[in-house]
């Protein structure tokens, strides 16, 4: 009996013990700690050094600040590494002048000299170099000032320019690590720098002590608030939200669109809303016999009830009637409200287009048929595409009431886009994503590596490309709209609505409405 009583207080001791342990070390470990901020993201990145990858991520955005940025609306470039710029009115130079005494991350002088070397090496290596194939050379003309020579006025360069892409790399470090060793700790110019790189786990981040901003929209100039940001790779969606909720990360990207509304509904959450800067749409085989029709596919455009998608998605998406998105330079809010009213749903003139296409149900089985032919289309959905995959049946039915049987057939998105190159395909999931109007020339022109083009809608992309002062830009995207739909070879249907979240102890954040995230003035 004495050994009984013996063993319940130890066991009652190391019960208490693991209670405690487990208090110190639990749910609100990112939250206690004032000096490191933790943030949950969904993919681990492909490498360090942002000029070698060919997508980015919050890590890049932290260790690299580009010469100018966009402010947050994208109607201008505003300074930020640089402490000023100047284009000429005729567009051919643009002149830089950057902070005296500026340096790395490591010390090391970020002049003139490096910032002329970091764009050299840019045009070499990164796989968007052809982003700046505009710049004919680029003069460091003394410590602070770099000029970049211009072959012809590029505006569609700016989005290039003002994004972690064109943050400023050290390339003496780069040389002398090689780019291998060099990708898994590069050195930049941002608020933080690479400590730790844990693959499949984390990468830890320390205080830049050198790093200043001009951006004039932040506050904060100098220093970030966190001796150290961790940034833990979580892929799971559950995972990263639960961690959220418990307190052990400080930010999640990537919330789920299904955990949304709780999200916003919790006090001691707070999350920030950007769109997809960007469209998702159904691109159409123009030479398929069942599509060439353009009847055929204004009657796809207005048969699609975009209204409905929006509510099946729980309003996590905006419905999309033109090729561009709020979230990009050269959006037209007007020339969207035309298209909208233009091309809202409308079954009896979808149906009508049709009949005008040669197309009647004479068998009545709710299909149509012209020469014995029922008009069948597959329909090739990205699984990958959360939004296009739970959309895809309510598109079907939604082509049954108009007389179209779809099929469906889901791959990855890589293969359907594959396909389409190959020409190889009827109708298919397609979106892209660039914060500037000029992603459509790589999308429907023939230098876009897809087969399809029109030399009216070809040129209207390449004009508009050239075109400088900011209103007169937005106007030649209106223009390429009307070629565009006197073709339409894809059919717009949303951009998603995306979210960020916070504990609440998080102030500060700034989440732009094409998702740049500002840490200048973050504290907790």
């Amino acid at each position: 009996m004495k050994h009984t009583k013996k063993f319940l207080v130890m066991l009652l001791v190391l019960v208490m013990a693991c209670s405690l342990f487990m208090t110190g070390c639990g749910s609100n470990n990112a939250e206690s700690d004032p000096t490191t901020l933790v943030i949950a993201i969904a993919d681990e990145i492909e490498g360090t050094d942002v000029q070698q990858v060919s997508w980015t991520n919050v890590v890049h955005d932290l260790v690299y600040e580009p010469l100018v940025k966009y402010n947050d609306d994208l109607s201008d470039m505003v300074p930020s590494f640089a402490e000023d710029y100047e284009v000429s009115e005729d567009g051919l130079t643009i002149t830089f002048t950057l902070p005296e005494g500026a340096k790395f991350s490591n010390g090391d002088p970020c002049d003139a000299e490096a910032v002329k070397a970091s764009f050299e090496r840019y045009l070499e290596v990164s796989p968007y170099a052809g982003d700046l194939e505009a710049v004919e050379s680029i003069e460091a003309v003394d410590d602070v000032t770099v000029v970049f020579h211009m072959s012809t006025p590029a505006p569609f360069m700016y989005a290039s320019i003002t994004s972690s892409y064109c943050g400023i790399v050290n390339t003496a470090v780069a040389d002398e690590m090689g780019n291998e060793e060099f990708h898994k700790a590069a050195v930049g110019n941002g608020m933080y720098y690479v400590e730790d790189w844990q693959a499949g786990s984390q990468i830890v981040l320390a205080k830049n002590p050198y790093y200043a901003s001009n951006d004039p929209n932040v506050t904060n100039k100098g220093e970030g608030a966190f001796e150290k940001i961790v940034i833990r790779f979580i892929p799971d969606d559950f995972t990263r939200v639960t961690e959220l909720e418990t307190g052990n990360v400080d930010i999640a990207w990537n919330i789920p669109s299904e955990n949304i509304a709780d999200m916003e509904a919790n006090e001691d959450i707070n999350t920030y809303m950007y769109q997809q800067s960007g469209v998702t749409l159904l691109f159409l085989n123009t030479t398929d016999p069942a599509l060439e029709d353009y009847n055929v596919r204004k009657a796809i455009n207005i048969g699609i009830d975009r209204d409905t998608l929006v509510s099946v998605l729980n309003d996590t998406v905006t419905p999309a009637y033109g090729m561009l998105s709020a979230a990009q330079a050269g959006f037209s809010a007007d020339k969207e409200a035309e298209l909208a009213d233009t091309y809202k749903y409308d079954l009896e003139a979808a149906k009508q287009l049709l009949k005008d296409a040669g197309y009647e149900d004479t068998d009545g089985d709710g299909y149509v048929e012209k020469d014995g032919e029922t008009l069948s289309i597959e329909y090739l959905v990205a699984n990958d595409f959360p939004t296009s995959s739970a959309t895809a049946p309510v598109i079907q039915e939604q082509m049954k009431a108009l007389g179209i049987e779809v099929t469906i057939t889901e791959y990855e998105s890589a293969y359907i886009k594959q396909l389409q190159k190959e020409n190889d395909y009827q109708m298919g999931s397609r979106r892209y994503v660039w914060n500037d109007a000029d992603i459509l020339y790589y999308v429907f022109t023939e230098n876009s590596g897809y087969p399809w083009s029109d030399p009216e809608v070809t040129a209207a992309l390449t004009d508009a490309r050239y075109v400088v002062d900011t209103e007169e830009r937005v106007e030649a995207y209106e223009e390429f709209h009307d070629e565009y739909f006197k073709e339409l070879p894809g059919v717009p249907l949303f951009a998603d609505n995306y979210c960020i979240a916070s504990s609440v102890a998080v102030q500060g954040l700034v989440v732009t409405q094409d998702g740049r995230a500002i840490f200048n003035d973050v504290t907790k």
